[in-house]
């Protein structure tokens, strides 16, 4: 692990355990992959982490030094898998804010995990809240998301399909969700308490180059055992396609899912 500082990263033992970031999950974090010394689809990251930062009122950082940092500590013929965490800092006990934050910079990196072939998805008791920031934003609040995986993994499945409180369709557990239907790809709108990730928004942005338009649906988990495919995304794992759900089983060889994979994205 390192400390970014300037633009320029020096190598620490682990967070510092009166950081609020430790204590409390203030903070945010961004995943992204790392090819040749560079972060792929900089703009976009640096966008989502910023967004974090303005929704938790953190102070956003200098992205292009962290870009600098970053490359200077990864291998320009590797790639990786970048993990940047920013928190408020020390700031004692309790709840009340700090008036001047010492906002801290820590980044670690991973090799690339292998890509799983399909995915399994469980509907999990656990409902997500559509005003929630936990939900919106890449904070490091993530005890609904472990809770969620942990009922899906016991019930033999890989991630959690969660709804929200009203019980419509929101997405997985650390990815977001489409869903194919007669050729039209839907995928669960901003007001169903998702994060409008960097591979959905690159999803979005492939369909639309490609001449299909996807429409962003608030929708119950009926809508997704009509389904002939399903796929879930994330900047780690890319576009994973979804064998079934509660039971139900999707096809896997979707014109539009094989090139999706295919673009890796």
């Amino acid at each position: 692990m390192w400390a970014l500082t300037d633009g320029v990263a020096r190598p620490i033992d682990g967070l510092p355990v009166e950081d609020r970031g430790f204590l409390l999950g203030d903070g945010v974090f961004e995943t992204f992959r790392i090819a040749h010394g560079r972060i792929r689809h900089s703009a976009l990251h640096a966008k989502s982490l910023a967004s974090g930062c303005e929704a938790l009122e953190l102070p956003v950082p200098d992205w292009a030094a962290i870009e600098r940092a970053i490359a200077g500590v990864t291998d320009a013929d590797d790639e990786r898998i970048g993990k940047l965490i920013l928190t408020r800092g020390p700031g004692g006990r309790g709840l009340a804010p700090i008036i001047e934050p010492y906002v801290r910079l820590f980044f670690e990196h991973f090799p690339v995990p292998p890509r799983p072939a399909a995915v399994r998805l469980a509907t999990v008791a656990l409902r997500r809240s559509a005003s929630s920031l936990a939900a919106r934003f890449k904070t490091l609040s993530y005890a609904d998301n472990l809770a969620a995986r942990r009922e899906a993994m016991a019930r033999g499945c890989n991630v959690a399909l969660l709804l929200t409180e009203s019980g419509l369709v929101s997405g997985a557990d650390s990815a977001n969700l489409f869903w194919e239907r007669d050729g039209q790809v839907y995928t669960p709108a901003t007001a169903c308490g998702i994060r409008n990730g960097v591979m959905r928004q690159c999803v979005l942005g492939w369909l639309e180059a490609a001449g299909r338009v996807t429409q962003e649906v608030e929708a119950g988990p009926d809508a997704l055992m009509t389904a002939q495919s399903v796929w879930i995304t994330n900047s780690v794992g890319g576009v994973m396609p979804v064998s079934g759900i509660d039971g139900q089983v999707f096809e896997l060889a979707s014109g539009i899912l094989v090139r999706l994979q295919a673009a890796d994205l």
